[in-house]
């Protein structure tokens, strides 16, 4: 074999590729690593934050079973699975994906785990239905809007009812934002709320759905993972403790500094049963923690 072409150097350029998001794991489906275009897809620094779980402890997609399923049948079976569609969340955002999976042999034989990568195809997907694309996104923000929630929210419903798996809505509404461009300009207000969905997606993104309600309102859906020790209500009071302390900090644009303030309420839907009850009970339980604007 031409030196050039080493198993090590072919191996190298697969897992420099920008576009396969390459990963490995154990029998037990537990992440060993994977190379540095899966971790920047995700926003990971290092791989010590997969090493040692599974995709349902990430909490990256809606419905693990499917992903599950397919790993088992590599991992038992020694089948190979190939690009295998599906969804995962990105960035508070549901990307589609297409993955594939097959096994790792030891010099005996013996399946000792899986390799397998993806790639994602939203962009494709959309590029094929541009007028959908527009209906479904928030023109200021970029985030999924109201329309993109109800679809998105079938699937975290589905798995519900498949599963047991329940899940949250947070109604999050940034203070005064109103009287702020009126003082200060719409510019201003545009501004405020892309900044807010920015950092929304930062603190949230690995596994929320973020979505813009229109205005200064938003809403998140959180899925319940099996590992969550918590009550469902603590483990939401976590996530709106660290929404509000992030929200709340002082916004400085064109010499203006504008302190927003932040209210924030949830529900679950297996109190409610209902898209339409659960999000007016979310909206209900906002409580506002201060409203302020300074020049």
């Amino acid at each position: 074999m031409n030196d050039n072409f080493s198993e090590s150097n072919i191996l190298k350029a697969i897992l420099s590729s920008n576009d396969l998001k390459v990963f490995w794991k154990d029998r037990q489906r537990r992440f060993l690593g994977a190379n540095k275009s899966f971790l920047d897809y995700y926003g990971f620094e290092s791989d010590k934050i997969i090493v040692g779980k599974t995709d349902e402890n990430m909490g990256w997609h809606v419905d693990p079973i499917p992903y599950r399923n397919d790993e088992n049948r590599v991992l038992n079976e020694g089948k190979t699975i190939s690009a295998s569609r599906g969804t995962c969340i990105i960035k508070g955002e549901l990307r589609i994906i297409e993955a594939s999976k097959m096994p790792i042999f030891d010099d005996e034989g013996v399946i000792v785990g899986l390799v397998g990568f993806f790639i994602d195809i939203t962009n494709s997907i959309r590029e094929l239905d541009r007028f959908r694309t527009v209906a479904y996104l928030d023109e200021i923000t970029g985030l999924p809007n109201r329309n993109a929630f109800y679809e998105e929210v079938q699937k975290y419903i589905s798995s519900y009812r498949k599963y047991d798996t329940d899940f949250v809505a947070l109604y999050i509404n940034i203070d005064n934002l109103g009287n702020a461009i009126n003082d200060f300009g719409h510019d201003f207000g545009y501004d405020m709320l892309r900044e807010t969905a920015a950092k929304l997606n930062k603190l949230l993104g690995n596994d929320s759905l973020i979505f813009s309600f229109g205005g200064s309102e938003f809403v998140v859906l959180h899925q319940v993972v099996d590992d969550d020790l918590a009550p469902i209500s603590d483990s939401v009071w976590n996530i709106e403790e660290k929404v509000r302390a992030m929200l709340s900090s002082v916004h400085i644009f064109k010499d203006h500094s504008y302190c927003p303030g932040v209210s924030i309420g949830f529900a679950e839907f297996s109190r409610t049963m209902s898209i339409e009850m659960m999000l007016t009970a979310a909206r209900n339980d906002m409580k506002i923690e201060r409203k302020s604007i300074t020049v």
